[in-house]
């Protein structure tokens, strides 16, 4: 019912047209609350000589790329605050509600709303978009080469696949060991070339993973055993690692140590090939998973990080992690226009 009469009609329409016409009026009328348009064909934009308009003031942006064909429309522009941003725009990042208008170019995005906080909000969570979509577009999963042990790019709460390793005993492949946060802990790494810098570009990943923050609440290591260990061993060898980079209560790492062991337990006591453990840092503390039953929370400020630094400082237990972190990530950039 979107312009159904464009083109050359006879004065006469039929008593079909006029039905339609008058069911567009009854429509357009009516009285619930919210605009009904038919000034669109459909959900596409459309455009005047300098801009695509979407919807009723919902979005405004330069059709420079667009490469859609123009149409003439009007707009009206509430007066509000605005807020401008230079970041470079995805689609995705245009979709975004709670703002009178977008407007945006290769550039920055400006963003019209009711007051300055709320265009705020917008140009972040535009930014996020930004971000997590390039990110979905890069990341992949990966295999580890010494034990053949393949990760997902992502887990379910969101988060990404950062890079893979192997924990050795000697010459013994002990787990296979994955790292999973934010698209903010990815960004660290985009600054250095593939291969060069790497001890800077650790430093600066170590840093995002391992400082959580409303962008980066959460690094998750993911552990998948290749060889069979009781649990007894697996949690006092974990514990023993992160005990020297904690430096809070010693009580706090035997907690870890007791759920890891309580875990394993579950299952005959042994930590056969094949069994995960998951461990999720925050700022609050540690979360133990085995094979996917939580088994409780270590709750002290530190520990998190403390379990970050076991993988990610430079005495990491997986020299071959930090090393495909660095190899899959470095160099990416995550404001690519998707």
């Amino acid at each position: 019912m979107n312009d159904p009469f464009d083109g050359v009609y006879q004065i006469k329409r039929s008593s079909a047209a006029s039905f339609l016409l008058q069911i567009k009026w009854l429509i357009a009328s009516q009285p619930f609350g919210k605009d009904v348009r038919f000034d669109t064909l459909g959900l596409a934009p459309e455009f005047d000589d300098e801009e695509i308009l979407v919807g009723k003031g919902d979005l405004k942006v330069q059709p420079a790329s667009s490469g859609l064909p123009e149409r003439n429309t009007q707009q009206v522009v509430p007066s509000a605050a605005s807020v401008t941003a230079e970041v470079p725009v995805s689609r995705e990042a245009l979709s975004i509600e709670n703002a009178q208008m977008i407007t945006a170019d290769n550039n920055a995005i400006k963003v019209t709303a009711a007051d300055e906080s709320t265009a705020e909000t917008v140009i972040l969570e535009a930014q996020h978009k930004v971000k997590f979509a390039a990110v979905e577009a890069k990341t992949q999963s990966l295999k580890e080469k010494a034990t053949g042990v393949s990760f997902n790019a992502k887990l379910d709460d969101g988060l990404y696949l950062v890079g893979c390793g192997v924990r050795k005993k000697a010459i013994i492949n002990v787990y296979a060991v994955a790292m999973y946060s934010s698209p903010i802990a990815l960004e660290a790494l985009a600054p250095f070339p593939n291969g060069k810098q790497k001890k800077e570009a650790q430093v600066a990943l170590r840093n995002a993973a391992r400082t959580f923050s409303p962008s980066t609440p959460t690094t998750s290591f993911v552990l998948e055993m290749t060889f069979k260990a009781d649990g007894k061993t697996i949690a006092g060898a974990i514990a023993e690692s992160v005990k020297p980079r904690q430096g809070g209560a010693g009580s706090d790492v035997k907690e870890l140590e007791n759920l890891i062991v309580q875990g394993v337990a579950a299952k005959g006591g042994q930590a056969t090939k094949g069994t995960i453990f998951r461990f999720d840092c925050t700022e609050e503390g540690v979360s133990i998973s085995v094979d996917g039953n939580a088994q409780g929370t270590v709750k002290s400020a530190g520990i998190g990080s403390a379990l970050v630094d076991v993988f990610m400082d430079d005495k990491a237990v997986s020299p071959q992690l930090v090393d495909s972190c660095l190899d899959t990530w470095c160099g990416k950039d995550l404001f690519v226009a998707v």
